[in-house]
């Protein structure tokens, strides 16, 4: 922290396996998914290009205790309340002890909205994180992570990051070891996909009501970590019936990253994005570049490694 601000980063995820078990009585649907953190990097510069947010202590006057503003030129007709980043800070303050500081947020983003990367709910892990230490809380982070889950299903996993897995909604997390690090490139085709729509073209699918029990494929997975192992070949995203069928767009940018030699190609979530995994970061960075010479600006391609669990809060903060 200097001069009173605190900065921080907020980092991406890919989805490595997600199955959706079917829709539950209250409207949501059971997932099992392996979540994976991810740093996108500029192919040409290579800099970090995380999401950033900044704390600064509100203005002077007395009135300004405990009020909470909001700035992000990158999200114009979004009005800060409907930010993802102020409901954390207002969920986080209902639990501050009465007359904490205001403060002044400033977001900036470069993760893509939209494309299943877990952006807004990065950003709002990322405050809570930030604020507690901002505003010097002594919240356990079994608190934040009640608060995390009010707030959206991936906001948990974004407290930790690494690999891990994620049950119910998602919100139900068990860390899994971290994976060794491996290159991949990210590819956002500038469409975005509604997760409310994606879920329901599943639902046209008949798809079986939750039964219990990890879902074969997901147990695979884990069997296969605990050995070391957990190829690209094991890597599957029951959205792709579905997403890839109805834009055409997602389909070729996956396509694409085949064709640049990638040993394997998954849609993230929902979408839009997809991504595929070479086998250094010179690759990665080729890949990267190649899929911009062929698209143009009209899709946004980006190098990136994983992140461990064990560096996660380091590079955040540090």
């Amino acid at each position: 922290m200097t001069d009173g601000v605190l900065r921080i980063r907020s980092f991406a995820k890919v989805n490595l396996a997600l199955a959706v078990l079917g829709r539950r009585g209250d409207g949501y649907h059971d997932i099992e998914t392996v979540f994976q953190g991810i740093c996108l990097r500029d192919d040409g510069t290579r800099r970090v290009l995380s999401d950033e947010i900044e704390f600064h202590p509100a203005p002077p006057p007395a009135e300004a205790a405990g009020r909470i503003e909001l700035a992000c030129e990158e999200m114009p007709g979004v009005a800060p309340e409907d930010n993802l980043v102020w409901k954390a800070a207002a969920a986080l303050r209902a639990q501050a002890p009465a007359g904490v500081a205001g403060v002044r947020i400033v977001l900036r983003k470069r993760i893509p909205s939209g494309a299943g990367l877990g952006g807004g709910s990065g950003d709002a892990a990322a405050t809570l994180l930030g604020l507690r230490r901002f505003w010097g809380l002594a919240v356990t982070d079994a608190a934040l992570q009640g608060i995390a889950e009010g707030l959206g299903s991936d906001v948990p996993f974004f407290l930790a990051g690494g690999t891990a897995l994620g049950t119910g909604r998602g919100e139900r997390l068990v860390a899994l070891p971290d994976r060794p690090a491996e290159h991949l490139v990210v590819v956002f085709p500038g469409v975005e996909v509604s997760t409310a729509t994606a879920y329901r073209a599943l639902n046209r699918g008949n798809l079986p009501l939750t039964s219990g029990g990890l879902d074969p494929r997901i147990q695979r997975f884990l069997d296969s970590a605990k050995d070391g192992g957990s190829s690209p070949a094991g890597f599957f995203n029951d959205f792709e019936t579905v997403i890839l069928p109805a834009h055409p767009e997602i389909a070729e940018a996956k396509s694409l990253l085949d064709r640049l030699g990638a040993a394997a190609t998954l849609l993230s979530g929902s979408g839009s994005s997809v991504f595929g995994f070479f086998s250094d970061e010179e690759s990665a960075c080729a890949a990267s570049r190649s899929v911009k010479a062929v698209r143009g600006a009209n899709w946004r391609a980006f190098p990136a490694e994983t992140l461990a669990r064990s560096e996660y809060l380091h590079r955040m903060f540090g």
